[in-house]
């Protein structure tokens, strides 16, 4: 047999120095397959913060609604990057005589620069907000995210009885018709006189249709403490829950309808550091307190559950068979001693 030589083969383009190649050029490294799927999964969970802005607001009560939110944000950042499911977005609602939207669309919490409120003033007209909040729940407005979303948390903040006591009715009855509405997970807290006014529980009772998720705020301290873990457990709980507890299509399961009793005692750690004081001068003057303590390690075990399981959510904004709730989902914290279950 001849000898075998290379020489007698066509190697093309290879054998040419000037290729194109760059030989001493690194390497692109090849993506993560978890990091590619999470940007195709991810579900936009909106939380909706529905201030209210009138003139008894003024002063102590706005300040440590302005501190609780900008303090909330770095803690929501992480639960967003531990949520292999979850884009957690911001929509602040401001209300008084009229309504408008401090956010003009969801706002990413990587784009999102909270600016303190600071016009105070007017009448206390829960009708003008509950219109404006039914004309952005939806897909056309603010639940349009490509990948799908989450049923939002929405949290109404007040210190005072209606000025619109008969307009409100109207508009939180056809609030109530919205199915995104429907199956949110809602909240209300009653700030100082809004804690000792009947009036003003009733409202925040007939919006959030579950007495469990009225909380009362008796001071500012305490305000603060209850809009930090309010967002930060609700938030939790619907990514972890509620998308599996929201389809109009089936019966709401009874494992989510008593979360509450199942879990009455909830681990406060999770959440205590998290939690600062809030800065109680006149919001006229920008907060110092922008930095707050690592929060506690998430569960991921939980996370990859509901990666994997991820259900189909509803067309809410489309006709549906008629299902009503038992009662808007339980925010497991009815049983937090506000004044006294933490430590600064």
């Amino acid at each position: 047999m001849d000898d075998f030589n290379l020489d007698d083969f066509d190697f093309g383009e290879f054998d040419s120095v000037n290729s194109g190649v760059d030989l001493n050029k690194p390497l692109e490294q090849t993506p993560n397959v978890n990091d590619i799927v999470t940007t195709l999964r991810k579900r936009s969970m909106v939380v909706f913060f529905v201030v209210d802005i009138s003139g008894s607001m003024k002063g102590a009560r706005i300040g440590a609604v302005n501190d609780a939110i900008r303090n909330v944000l770095p803690e929501l950042k992480k639960k967003e990057k531990g949520n292999t499911a979850a884009e957690i977005k911001i929509a602040i609602l401001e209300f008084s005589t009229n309504a408008k939207w401090k956010t003009t669309t969801p706002q990413s919490l990587s784009d999102f620069k909270y600016d303190d409120i600071t016009e105070v003033g007017g009448c206390t007209n829960f009708g003008t907000a509950f219109h404006e909040l039914n004309e952005k729940l939806s897909k056309d407005g603010f639940l349009n995210s490509a990948s799908g979303a989450y049923t939002p948390l929405i949290i109404l903040l007040t210190d005072g009885k209606p000025s619109d006591i008969m307009m409100y009715h109207e508009e939180l009855d056809i609030l109530k018709r919205n199915k995104w509405f429907k199956y949110a997970t809602r909240a209300g807290i009653a700030i100082e006189e809004g804690a000792l006014s009947p009036e003003c529980k009733k409202v925040l009772m007939e919006f959030t249709e579950n007495e469990n998720n009225v909380y009362e705020a008796k001071n500012t301290i305490v305000l603060a403490k209850q809009i930090q873990l309010v967002t930060l457990v609700g938030v939790d709980f619907v990514t972890q829950q509620g998308s599996l507890q929201n389809s109009p299509s089936t019966p709401v399961p009874q494992s989510a309808a008593t979360f509450k009793t199942s879990q009455s005692k909830i681990d406060l750690t999770r959440h205590r550091s998290t939690v600062s004081q809030p800065n109680t001068q006149q919001t006229t003057q920008p907060s110092t307190q922008n930095t707050v303590q690592p929060n506690a390690q998430q569960n991921p075990q939980n996370n990859s559950q509901q990666f994997e399981e991820l259900p189909q959510m509803p067309e809410f904004d489309s006709p549906q068979p008629s299902q009503t709730p038992q009662q808007s989902p339980t925010i497991p914290l009815t049983e937090i001693d506000w004044e006294n279950d933490f430590d600064f």
